[in-house]
């Protein structure tokens, strides 16, 4: 049975092996920096019942008018179960009184994913997506 929970943060083990089993390796360049940004994101976990973790999804919002969904991952072993979709489903339950809510995705696997849920691509809405890389410094604490 998988279990869903709301979080405010995961381990640099449990980052690791999340995110490398589907080669989001970007993530892993820094997994310290990594685990700040998901503790200050909004974050629902799926754990088996060892509390192992198998997926998550994370987003940000104002709680108000949008909220963006960053990552939505499953482990390879997981994957075609209903978990995606469940954490999906409980993300935008959650944020029910917000009017937008917005996914940036470049899997192509998650496509129909979120088709059937009900969102449309950005082709079909008129919007283009601007993204202003930045180098960041680091911090001098």
């Amino acid at each position: 049975m998988i279990h869903y929970t709301f979080e405010s943060g995961l381990t640099i083990h449990e980052i690791k092996a999340l995110y490398g089993s589907v080669g989001m390796t970007d993530y892993l360049k820094d997994p310290a920096g990594t685990a700040m940004g998901l503790a200050n994101s909004t974050m629902i976990t799926a754990r088996d019942d060892d509390q192992q973790l198998v997926g998550l999804i994370r987003g940000l919002s104002d709680m108000h008018t949008i909220a963006m969904i960053q990552d939505l991952l499953v482990m390879p072993d997981y994957q075609h179960q209903g978990i995606g979709h469940e954490l999906l489903k409980t993300f935008t339950d959650y944020f029910k009184q917000v009017s937008r809510i917005v996914i940036v995705c470049n899997r192509p696997e998650l496509a129909s994913l979120y088709e059937k849920a009900g969102f449309v691509p950005e082709s079909d809405t008129a919007l283009t997506t601007f993204v202003h890389p930045r180098r960041l410094l680091e911090p001098r604490y």
